[in-house]
């Protein structure tokens, strides 16, 4: 059987997901709606929560509009969360994705992305919460500044 999965052309080393809200990574998504037939296409999510054996996910793409030509939602600063190139959010509704079906590891999302991720998806504060904890854990935030005051000689 042939594989159908992307292949990553980052310098980095593949490596399995580590199934943990905010992480971002290669999942088998299968469409039974469009095509009840259909083996699954690999494409990159956001694991939003886990539920038993399976997460709620966020896809994101490469198209920047809808069929209808409705803009989607950017991610901000894609590169920095794993990506190699712009990419947008599917939509704002939750797939439930079976544990088995993800993947290799891509990347974990920023606090921008969390916040854009929480408006399109309406997720609730401990949703929220989850994943913040996870941008925070992974892209800390820089030290803040003090200006201090001082006697110029």
């Amino acid at each position: 059987m042939a594989s159908v999965r992307h292949w990553s052309t980052a310098a980095a080393t593949r490596r399995p997901a580590e199934l943990a809200p905010g992480e971002i990574a290669w999942a088998r998504i299968y469409n039974g709606i469009e095509n009840p037939s259909a083996n699954g296409k690999t494409r990159p999510v956001i694991l939003i929560e886990p539920r038993g054996g399976a997460w709620g996910t966020l896809g994101l793409t490469t198209r920047s509009h809808h069929r209808d030509g409705t803009p989607r939602v950017a991610i901000p600063s894609p590169t920095r969360v794993g990506l190699q190139r712009p990419g947008w959010l599917w939509s704002g509704k939750v797939t439930w994705t079976s544990g088995i079906d993800i993947e290799d590891h891509i990347g974990w999302v920023n606090q921008a992305l969390v916040f854009e991720v929480a408006k399109l998806a309406a997720l609730d504060g401990p949703t929220i919460k989850q994943l913040l904890v996870a941008a925070l854990a992974h892209h800390p935030a820089p030290a803040k500044l003090h200006l201090v005051d001082g006697e110029h000689s």
